[in-house]
């Protein structure tokens, strides 16, 4: 692990970093290259190394150098003329290295060191580190940050000493959350502990604030809600997706191939509630409005930023002149023409996730799960925490009798007000009437501790419908639907 970026110009040194890029417990490597004539890349080498500093090692080849590199680990894996690749540990042979290469681009030097941060981020993110050795020589500190942590993941993140208020360390925060860039973590103003090094430009290692990731979730998105998740492992019958770096939840297929709706790392709109299990997560259909992700830190910014809205046309942005040509210029073309095509499949399987999420959200007034589900949704919008605090959800049964009829009664009331009457019984809310039977009748008597009720869908409407229903202790067992002079 270094801090500065490490020439590469003699045939020794090639071979030296040939055999670094071989060996599997290592950082991931970046390669970068000059052009003909060129003595330093039009991007900020020493800043880019100082940024990813134990998250990845960078070397810069000279033209010379670079071509010698390319007899050495072939043309398939080579970088030249003003290229950068990215040498991923142990996968750098294998599979689409395409995302692992970043084209030299003129006018536009600047976006090469992001992109290569934004992919080194991606790479570490979940993935494998060696663990990097600690400095020696660390006085504890208070750090806060003293400015908006930028979106540019190349871009450092400083902050001002609590004990030497002259003093602006560049803080390193890699080792909190691998892959995860400074604006998904901080915000301005927030006081991180940690330890710091002595020199005149130190470094600040911030400490892991202590957390309860999975209880945060809970009450984040309470029993159901819309929200962002970054997409894990994608295989064809079951997605895993990160509702926090700690925190995976699975979608599942239910016969579909998800292949197709879903890419490792892109970040998705679900529905995620509460079940018995644990949690449910489903697709978001367009119309659904998501809020925000749970933070990564306690009081920190969304951990998910919502994917931008791309043109084809922005693919290809920014003014080309001959100045500049680079030898390979078919082959930046072509660069240019995957990017295009990249984007294309992902609104493809934006457009197939999208569509089964509508064909999965469609109510089943018949289906128990679906009925729960809503019966959560209309308990908390209706109600707010003091409201729920008064009248909380008991635990509810719900018969196989009590389903079937519900298509019944949806034929006199629409299924909002049958919905609302439930919720209501269930919580008993006086909104909804309910009444004993009468004394004599089958239900007008106590049964093993179960007391009969019946609630009133709607006085008003035709065929006067009523819900039948028991309680015992603070359970509510719905028992069927009907109307005013069936269980008389």
């Amino acid at each position: 692990m270094t801090t500065e970026f490490i020439s590469i110009a003699t045939d020794e040194e090639v071979a030296q970093l040939v055999g670094r890029i071989n060996e599997i417990d290592r950082l991931p490597i970046i390669v970068g290259t000059l052009r003909e004539g060129e003595e330093s890349p039009p991007w900020d080498a020493a800043g880019l190394a100082s940024r990813l500093q134990g998250e990845a090692d960078l070397y810069l080849a000279t033209f010379e150098a670079a071509h010698k590199l390319t007899k050495l680990v072939g043309k398939a894996n080579s970088v030249h003329s003003g290229w950068v690749r990215i040498y991923p540990a142990g996968s750098w042979r294998t599979g689409d290295q395409n995302r692992n290469r970043v084209a030299p681009e003129h006018g536009r030097a600047s976006r090469v060191a992001r992109k290569v941060a934004e992919r080194i981020l991606e790479i570490g993110f979940q993935g494998y580190r060696p663990a990097a050795l600690p400095p020696v020589g660390l006085v504890a500190d208070t750090v806060v940050i003293n400015q908006s942590p930028s979106d540019d993941a190349s871009a450092l993140l400083t902050g001002r000493s609590k004990s030497d208020p002259s003093r602006f360390p560049i803080i390193r925060f890699s080792g909190i959350y691998p892959g995860m860039p400074a604006h998904r973590l901080y915000k301005k103003g927030m006081e991180l502990r940690g330890s710091r090094t002595t020199g005149f430009l130190p470094d600040f290692f911030p400490d892991k604030p202590i957390d309860h990731p999975r209880e945060r979730f809970a009450a984040h998105v309470g029993d159901i809600a819309c929200t962002w998740v970054q997409v894990g492992a994608v295989t064809s019958d079951v997605v895993s997706v990160y509702v926090h770096p700690e925190i995976v939840l699975t979608i599942l297929g239910d016969g579909e191939d998800l292949t197709w709706q879903y890419s490792e790392g892109s970040v998705v709109k679900v529905v995620v509630m509460r079940s018995t299990e644990g949690w449910d997560v489903m697709p978001a259909s367009d119309d659904d409005d998501a809020f925000d992700a749970m933070s990564a830190l306690p009081d920190g910014p969304p951990w998910l930023i919502p994917p931008a809205v791309t043109s084809a046309d922005e693919v290809d942005e920014g003014e080309h002149t001959l100045e500049g040509i680079f030898d390979d210029e078919e082959l930046i073309e072509a660069n240019r023409e995957i990017e295009r095509l990249q984007l294309e499949i992902r609104k493809l399987k934006n457009s197939f996730r999208t569509s089964r999420a509508k064909k999965v959200g469609v109510i089943h007034q018949t289906d128990e799960h679906c009925l729960r589900a809503d019966m959560r949704a209309n308990y908390f919008e209706r109600f707010c925490s003091v409201d729920r605090d008064e009248y909380p959800m008991p635990e509810v049964l719900l018969t196989s009798e009590f389903i079937a009829g519900i298509p019944e009664v949806c034929r006199l009331v629409n299924y909002d007000t049958f919905l609302r009457a439930v919720v209501n019984i269930a919580i008993d809310h006086p909104q909804t009437r309910c009444e004993k039977f009468k004394v004599g009748t089958k239900y007008g008597v106590e049964i093993d501790g179960w007391q009969f009720r019946r609630g009133h869908v709607a006085d008003e409407a035709h065929g006067a419908p009523r819900i039948r229903f028991a309680k015992k202790g603070s359970t509510v067992k719905f028992l069927a639907v009907g109307h005013h002079d069936d269980d008389l």
